[in-house]
């Protein structure tokens, strides 16, 4: 059995036997982003009335001058830094599903008010990247916080006795080392993901938006 299809039945069984996690995650994330754009829709009105009247000028409210390698750089590998620092009781894991849910929600109602029907421009832009830089920032926190799984039960059947023993670290690896190879399998699909993403948002997404929000 090659390295391929080995990856392959490992990352299915990963998602299938953690879809809940996945769904619950996905699901904070479409909340915040609702939530944050309802938010900041209603002072952006108000603060930013005046920045309506630059919206002749300004011809696109979705720039985008980044390379797919800068791109990749920021949601891929930061990605594997908030994975790695999910150690820490997966914290960083849940912040990242946070953060991105509130900052990416917040951007477009500023865009509406920058410029007439730039919120509805924004969500169009977001889509043919979004699709896979949203999905690879959900799976990367759910392997963060498998991670953080496979430490503490390791840990735990090391200190802690287990039906009356303490287990070795050699068996309590053996036992819990499914969860670690599964949060290494997503980890490596939502990182695939991100590459995929990076060039998608540096040279289509922008000119999409423009086209479909010109017809």
């Amino acid at each position: 059995m090659n390295f391929i299809t080995t990856f392959k039945d490992v990352l299915i069984e990963a998602l299938t036997e953690h879809k809940k996690m996945i769904i619950i995650l996905y699901a904070v994330f479409i909340i915040l982003f609702i939530g944050s754009w309802i938010f900041v829709s209603d002072s952006a009105s108000s603060t930013l009335q005046n920045i309506q009247n630059m919206s002749a000028a300004t011809p696109s409210p979705v720039v985008s001058d980044l390379s797919p390698l800068d791109l990749f750089i920021h949601n891929g590998v930061g990605g594997l830094i908030y994975y790695l620092g999910s150690i820490f009781f997966a914290i960083p894991a849940i912040v990242q599903v946070i953060y991105n849910g509130l900052n990416l929600g917040a951007v477009g109602p500023v865009l509406e008010a920058v410029h007439a029907g730039g919120g509805l421009q924004y969500i169009i832009y977001l889509i043919p990247h979004g699709i896979f830089e949203i999905t690879g920032t959900i799976l990367q926190s759910a392997a963060g916080i498998l991670l953080f799984k496979f430490i503490w039960a390791f840990l735990k059947n090391i200190a802690i006795k287990d039906n009356g023993k303490r287990l070795s670290v050699r068996q309590s690896f053996e036992k819990n080392k499914k969860v670690l190879i599964q949060s290494v399998a997503i980890i490596i699909f939502a990182t695939i993901l991100m590459a995929i993403a990076a060039p998608i948002e540096a040279y289509f997404s922008v000119p999409f938006s423009d086209w479909i929000f010109g017809l």
